[in-house]
């Protein structure tokens, strides 16, 4: 079920990791608004508005500088709250000689 609003955060970013790619998809019919943060604040470029009918939304958030908290934030636009999520984080990491 949507919540009012649901995210996750994870503390740092290993040192080997470049980015991370955000999947997201809902079911239910609504709509939901997606943010992610990295360090606290937004990446207005990752910022989007997923419709709960099973496709896919993906954003890739470069996290090149120093360790950073990376997370998302979900934020359901209508009070239709029927339906389901899944997300997932996909990092890419520095190739080692």
């Amino acid at each position: 079920m949507l919540v009012p609003q649901f995210g996750n955060t994870h503390p740092a970013t290993p040192d080997s990791v470049v980015s991370v790619t955000f999947a997201f998809t809902c079911t239910g019919g609504g709509k939901v608004k997606l943010r992610n943060e990295v360090g606290g604040k937004d990446v207005p470029s990752a910022a989007g508005t997923q419709t709960c009918d099973g496709s896919l939304f993906q954003t890739s958030v470069d996290v090149s500088g120093p360790a950073a908290a990376i997370g998302f934030i979900a934020t359901p636009v209508e009070d239709d709250a029927d339906g389901g999520y899944a997300y997932a984080y996909y990092v890419e990491k520095k190739n080692l000689p």
